[in-house]
């Protein structure tokens, strides 16, 4: 399982705060989950791919989308909507 906390625009845009998945077994970098989770809907997708003003920590920590995730981490996004 990994956390995910939203912040910025993303809380209000796609309806949560936080969320807690089980991390699939092809998911090993921030980029890899980000599209798992775009995969929700249009609106996810719209802000966490190819949006410029989104941020990634990955266990309090700045990450870039190659960075890894696994198990048990906390990965932060903070996003704005692009205007």
């Amino acid at each position: 399982m990994v956390k995910i906390l939203f912040f910025g625009d993303l809380v209000e845009t796609l309806g949560m705060a936080s969320d807690e998945i089980a991390l699939p077994a092809d998911v090993t970098d921030v980029e890899r989950l980000l599209f798992v989770l775009a995969k929700r809907g249009e609106m996810w997708k719209k802000m966490l791919l190819g949006n410029p003003k989104l941020n990634v920590t990955v266990n309090k920590q700045f990450a870039e989308k190659s960075s890894p995730v696994k198990d048990g981490d906390e990965i932060a996004l903070v996003g704005f909507a692009v205007v």
